[in-house]
């Protein structure tokens, strides 16, 4: 599925440069505005004048001692993902106030001023910053002359670190984060194989209604990710603008049983979010992506109190955009994630109507259905022979008008040559 073919208004005034590092970061329109900083490697954003150089964030923790370091640098236009997803369009419905979203990973910068005063846990700081990162996805607020803002600014994050990824720290974390009020948690870190606590974990949390949400993969082979390989877990894959599979993930390349388990997915390729110092960063993959996932459960949990756990993940299936075909599609699953699709959903015993609707219709966790098909476009020779047909008739009608009162005036005598 392409993005571009959405039905939402996607990229109205997206720019792409390709940076001299051969990083490029898409962006909305408009001039970038930012300030100079030094350190960490860098991606370049589309700008006038030569563009905007922003550091990249560290996919997951790093060495003692070799913290990221802040960024002093905002972007002005708006990124691409907020753009691809309709995020402005949602805000008049849903902001995810009442919401707190647990995120497991590398710690949280609860000083971060788009996510001050709505962030706790994790100690209060994030050494490596993907924490952050992925937090302000879920929750960044707006800041003035900043064109970054999260997907559910009014929910809040509870941040849970985990020192290695391996599954029992997992398994502790989301523990910890349901244990600490949260409706949706997002595993940010990931492991390469399961057990049963973290299973175990997962049960507990469907059972105490909270959503647990994380990526499809990890690594740069696309090797299943865990928890994100377990059932009872929305599993996310990340995407670039031209709504293909994110660089590096080669699972997306493979066919049959070796691909991972995809449900949905989501912007992750040169997304840009706050880290350490509140600037501005640039990141990607499958934990990425699931950020986006997990704003817009928080944005329909604060829409839908009354919507369980299950259902909002069923409503996320069913109301994402997709192309034509069986669905879930092996790597694409069930589709992008639609945030105004999700949170304007209205099931037929709320509308008071007897009629089926795609939130009714979601799928159970294993099942498969079909999307009705695109109506099949009109040819250029139908349509030139539509067109051809209206002219004559015009013609007609023109020529009627002129024949018809002259007949009448000579009793419709013939006329006289000469």
């Amino acid at each position: 599925m392409d993005v571009r073919n959405r039905q939402l208004p996607l990229q109205r005034g997206v720019t792409v440069a390709i940076g001299a590092l051969g990083c490029t970061v898409l962006l909305a329109g408009g001039t970038a505005g930012a300030r100079p900083v030094a350190g960490a490697p860098v991606a370049r954003v589309a700008a006038a004048g030569g563009g905007t150089v922003l550091p990249q964030i560290p996919d997951g923790p790093v060495a003692e001692g070799k913290c990221t370091k802040e960024s002093a640098r905002t972007i002005s236009q708006t990124p691409w993902a907020q753009k691809a997803l309709g995020l402005s369009e949602v805000r008049p419905l849903s902001q995810g106030g009442g919401v707190t979203v647990g995120v497991v990973d590398t710690g949280l910068d609860a000083g971060v001023a788009a996510l001050k005063g709505r962030a706790s846990g994790g100690g209060g700081k994030d050494c490596a910053g993907h924490g952050t990162f992925v937090a302000g996805i879920v929750a960044g607020a707006a800041q003035d002359g900043v064109g970054f803002a999260g997907v559910a600014p009014r929910a809040r994050v509870l941040g849970e670190t985990v020192g290695g990824a391996d599954a029992g720290a997992l398994a502790g974390g989301i523990e910890d984060a349901v244990a600490g009020g949260a409706k949706v948690v997002l595993v940010a870190a990931s492991a390469t194989e399961s057990d049963a606590r973290l299973q175990a974990a997962v049960d507990k949390a469907a059972a105490k209604d909270v959503l647990v949400i994380a990526g499809a993969t990890a690594g740069s082979k696309g090797a299943q990710a865990y928890p994100g390989g377990l059932s009872g877990v929305l599993s996310v894959a990340a995407v670039g603008v031209d709504g293909k599979p994110y660089p590096g993930r080669t699972g997306g390349q493979s066919t049959g049983a070796s691909l991972p388990r995809v449900d949905l997915t989501a912007p992750g390729d040169r997304v840009v979010s706050v880290g350490p110092g509140g600037g501005h960063f640039t990141g990607g993959g499958d934990s990425v992506a699931a950020a986006f996932v997990a704003g817009t459960a928080a944005l329909v949990r604060a829409h839908d109190p009354g919507l369980s756990a299950a259902q909002v993940a069923d409503r996320l299936r069913a109301t994402a955009a997709r192309g034509p075909g069986a669905v879930p599609d092996a790597r694409f699953g069930y589709g992008l994630v639609d945030p105004p699709g999700a949170v304007g959903a209205v099931s037929a015993a709320a509308s008071g109507t007897g009629a089926r609707t795609r939130t009714e219709s979601a799928p159970a966790l294993d099942g498969t259905y079909r999307v009705p098909e695109q109506p099949p476009a009109t040819s250029p020779a139908v349509a030139w022979a539509v067109v051809g047909v209206a002219a004559l008739v015009s013609l007609l009608v023109g020529g009627a008008a002129l024949v018809i009162p002259r007949g009448r005036a000579r009793g419709w005598r013939p006329g006289r040559l000469g």
